[in-house]
């Protein structure tokens, strides 16, 4: 099996106080978390790093690669958690779906296809900051609404504190209607329709 794409890398906007507030239209928020960028091939539970390599921990993420068999999904951009902290070890927070059936897909539409295909089939649950993630489970990150967005910047940073790590990283917003870019060029190519504001810079 031949890797689709590197993952999607956001632009980087910088710490969000300093961003014009111009560039919250027409986005919607995720968390970002401290952990490792990966594409899964969900039917060979094959997956590759940020840079295009076979990841060669993925035996260590095997019960959450199990349980995404049972989605509909072929391909999977996800977050891995595994050793930069003790939280969700083994657990992937599924990010975005590229590849057929989502190619020309909005982000909004590929979202609800992420709620239902994981959380409405009983093989996740949304990871919102109330809960604490365990190991070995499969999660996808709440959506937030730019209206939302200072007071989720804030309740992410207690939450790091709450935990006595750094396992948000800040937030990123994605154009609702941007579609998941597809390219083997260069890995650290990075797409304007997404943009990354971290806590620290």
């Amino acid at each position: 099996m031949q890797l689709l794409t590197y993952p999607a890398r956001p632009v980087n906007g910088g710490h969000l106080k300093y961003a014009p507030a111009s560039v919250r239209v027409g986005r919607s928020y995720e968390p970002k978390y401290n952990g490792w960028r990966a594409i899964v091939h969900v039917p060979t539970r094959t997956m590759w790093n940020r840079h295009g390599q076979r990841l060669t921990i993925a035996g260590e993420f095997a019960p959450a690669l199990a349980a995404l068999t049972r989605s509909r999904f072929e391909w999977l951009d996800v977050e891995a958690l595994q050793r930069r902290h003790n939280l969700g070890r083994g657990s992937l927070i599924v990010l975005d779906c590229p590849g057929v059936p989502f190619l020309g897909v909005g982000y909004e539409d590929r979202g609800t296809a992420l709620y239902q295909g994981i959380v409405h089939a009983g093989i996740g649950e949304c990871l919102i900051q109330t809960l604490k993630p365990e190991p070995n489970k499969v999660y996808i990150p709440p959506v937030y609404g730019p209206e939302e967005l200072d007071e989720v910047w804030a309740q992410l940073q207690d939450v790091n504190r709450s935990l006595g790590c750094v396992f948000y990283e800040g937030v990123v917003g994605k154009k609702d209607d941007s579609l998941y870019p597809l390219q083997l060029n260069d890995a650290d190519q990075a797409t304007p329709t997404w943009m990354k504001h971290r806590f620290i810079k």
